[in-house]
């Protein structure tokens, strides 16, 4: 699939923005309405643009505690690996679950609203989920850098 710059400036603008109207993207990429409207439509049925949805302010929701938290499994095979897999779906503190290589087979981005709620959450949740072998947690101080936008390469 080929993007041209037109492409990529509307795809970097909706990154930024969902709600932005065609007339602004028009304005923006120096076309008309009527070809914003078709782009947007292609880049739906290339499946690009996936949902339309608001980042909501973690903090003003009580969730305070952010914290990277490493696993290590008992077994390695797949069915090691779809155990905890399916497991870790059921706590909504977990945000992200990212199956990685190195030390650790996984990463978590886990949220909480205190301490005493992620001691909780790692002790009578995530402990018991069948083939976790070690865990370690990481707490966040500062979001440096916190974004949803991918970078977009011509």
């Amino acid at each position: 699939m080929k993007l041209d710059d037109k492409d990529l400036k509307i795809l970097s603008l909706l990154q930024e923005d969902a709600n932005i109207s065609n007339k602004e993207l028009a304005a923006a990429t120096g076309l008309t309405v009527t070809p914003v409207y078709e782009r947007i439509k292609k880049l739906h049925s290339l499946s690009l643009l996936k949902k339309k949805v608001f980042i909501l302010d973690r903090k003003k929701l009580g969730l305070s505690v952010m914290a990277l938290v490493f696993v290590n499994l008992e077994k390695h095979s797949d069915e090691g690996a779809l155990t905890f897999m399916n497991g870790i779906k059921k706590y909504p503190e977990v945000v992200e679950c990212l199956h990685i290589t190195g030390a650790y087979d996984f990463l978590l981005k886990v949220y909480a609203r205190d301490i005493d709620h992620f001691h909780e959450f790692n002790f009578k949740k995530l402990a018991s989920i069948k083939n976790v072998r070690h865990m370690e947690s990481h707490f966040v101080m500062n979001e440096v850098i916190n974004t949803t936008s991918f970078p977009l390469l011509s």
